[in-house]
């Protein structure tokens, strides 16, 4: 995937960003000598052994042996994809990825996409003609400068409108959910009499619709289905115009259930609100709500489903609750919703209510699970509290191991009387030592030394380089050569990132762990010299090689030469 976005612009992102205000909002790191150090967050340690670099923008653990740049540090501890990554950090330093770039869309997927364009063009128009639907917006106060905003349209009460307003074929109407295929085969429109709300992605494309009805008729709402460019689960309505407003990270994110909840709050100027899409709040929605915000409140009616709503939203966030992030759950008034509320009694008063009244996620949690663990004990005895910890320490081991599950731990402790030990991994081995012990050979410290100073490649003429690339080694350090003279600027993070989904990524990952910590392999005091080192013994051995190999064809060989072929080559393989 990483080939799909420029190299030169992830050696940019790469250059601009610090590994260790990355790492630092997610893991407290504390200065020790030239790198940081933290203990580690993917495996359970009480000696800090995970050491962040600011020099050469790496992190490796001496632990358990995980090692990598800014990007792959928010893929494993974050769980996002590349590209999420890469538009997060992006996003950061103030850069903008090349749009074009980031995925590469078939021409079936951008049919589709221009369907949904097309139709969404069509009732934007539409509104604009239907008095109803105007009127029913104003009578809920959207202005008509919200309705551009979030793109609100409206959908005719006719039954074959699409196929003649769009440029679009059947096909791509049916497959993006807009047409409906009846038992008998014929196609008719799947939104009629409705007000729509067109879904974007995080890029601002239409993937999919809400549509409400403007009267007492069922469904109240009605969604697009799943489909090839839309997974309920997988976004957020809102989230796109969220991010347009925006100009920094969020301070905090509202999540509420509906469409019109998320424009009546964005009317009343409450600009950071987004929407579920008729589902439970998923994981995947939690972790994307996290990459734009320390704090999520998820705000609910106070009634019984929204109670539910509400634990199920506890559960999903509970793998990404860790020091720095906030998950509170406000509970509104009976017979209010966000928009009749922030309407009624204004702007500062939502505020006030979520600054004052969201519980913490731990508040909520125990609140519930306490009132669960009284049922049918006896309040005086110690069972109902036997009862709690049972509850609470399986929810406690979903939270990733840090500070904030430790005070979590603690409330729990001081609610039962006694310490809840929750089951924590088992201490890994540590991780083999880094081949700063083992035999390094010129090859091996070549790379070593390239990765420490990328820019020392471009001092050597490429003519120097005479040697086979058939000997162990000597083809990944010229593929890395090749990669530092096509990008002068790139750094020891950049060359890691080029390699990330090639074979040889893993090795050269495990080279560039000598260049940090306490006993980093030095050996590169004079990075130039050295890499010349290597290119001269790579030359002599492939002068070597070849007449040993190449004066006689094996068939041709005595006894003495075979064998020495045969130790030649053992001992290239060693190196």
């Amino acid at each position: 995937m990483a080939g799909r976005i420029p190299q030169s612009f992830i050696d940019e992102l790469l250059a601009r960003v610090d590994i260790v205000d990355v790492i630092d909002r997610y893991v407290p790191l504390k200065k020790a000598g030239n790198n940081h150090k933290a203990c580690c967050p993917f495996h359970n340690e009480k000696t800090p052994s995970f050491n962040v670099s600011q020099t050469k923008q790496f992190y490796h653990c001496f632990g358990c042996g995980v090692s990598g740049t800014a990007i792959s540090f928010l893929m494993d501890f974050d769980h996002m994809h590349f590209v999420d990554a890469v538009e997060y950090l992006a996003d950061s330093v103030g850069l903008e990825v090349p749009r074009d770039a980031i995925v590469p869309i078939t021409p079936s997927q951008q049919g589709l996409y221009d369907a949904l364009q097309q139709c969404s063009a069509y009732y934007t128009a539409q509104l604009r003609t239907h008095e109803c639907a105007i009127n029913y917006l104003k009578n809920r106060h959207i202005t008509g400068e919200t309705a551009l905003d979030f793109q609100i349209g409206f959908a005719p009460d006719q039954w074959h409108a699409l196929i003649g307003a769009t440029q679009s074929n059947e096909s791509s109407l049916i497959t993006t959910g807009m047409l409906i295929r009846n038992d008998s085969g014929k196609t008719h429109d799947r939104f009629r009499n409705r007000i729509m709300f067109p879904i974007r992605d995080r890029r601002g494309r239409v993937i999919g619709f809400g549509g409400r009805v403007m009267d007492n008729a069922e469904p109240k709402y009605l969604n697009s289905p799943e489909t090839p460019l839309f997974q309920k689960g997988r976004e957020l309505y809102g989230l796109y115009e969220l991010r347009k407003h925006k100009r920094n990270r969020a301070d905090r994110i509202i999540v509420v259930e509906g469409y019109m909840d998320v424009i009546a709050l964005a009317q009343q100027g409450i600009k950071n609100a987004v929407a579920t899409l008729g589902t439970a709040t998923s994981p995947e929605q939690v972790s994307l709500l996290f990459r734009e915000t320390d704090e999520i409140v998820f705000c609910f009616d106070g009634d019984n489903a929204g109670t539910k709503a509400a634990w199920r939203a506890l559960n999903s966030a509970l793998p990404s609750l860790k020091s720095g992030r906030d998950a509170r759950f406000l509970f509104l008034p009976a017979g209010e919703d966000p928009d009749s509320l922030v309407n009624t009694h204004g702007k500062d008063h939502f505020e006030q209510l979520v600054q004052n009244n969201a519980l913490e996620a731990s508040e909520f949690m125990f609140s519930t699970l306490m009132e669960q663990s009284r049922k049918g004990s006896d309040e005086s005895g110690t069972g109902h509290k036997a009862r709690l910890a049972e509850l609470v320490r399986p929810m406690i081991e979903q939270m990733p191991k840090g500070v904030y599950r430790e005070l979590v731990t603690q409330q729990l402790n001081d609610r039962v009387g006694v310490q809840v030990m929750t089951a924590a991994a088992p201490e890994p081995q540590a991780a083999t030592q880094h081949s700063s012990t083992a035999r390094q050979t010129p090859v091996r410290r070549a790379l070593i030394a390239i990765l420490s100073q990328p820019a020392v490649v471009l001092e050597i003429d490429p003519e120097e380089y005479n040697f086979s690339d058939q000997i162990p080694g000597a083809s990944l350090l010229l593929q890395v050569v090749s990669v530092v003279e096509n990008n002068p600027a790139i750094t020891h993070s950049g060359v890691l990132e080029y390699f990330r989904e090639k074979p040889e990524g893993a090795s050269l990952i495990k080279l560039a762990a000598n260049t940090i910590g306490e006993s980093a392999e030095t050996g590169i005091d004079d990075p130039l010299s050295v890499v010349r080192h290597a290119i001269q013994w790579l030359n002599k051995e492939s002068r070597l090689l070849n007449t040993t190999s190449i004066d006689k064809p094996p068939s041709a060989m005595t006894a003495d030469e075979k064998e020495a072929l045969r130790q030649r080559i053992e001992s290239l393989k060693k190196s």
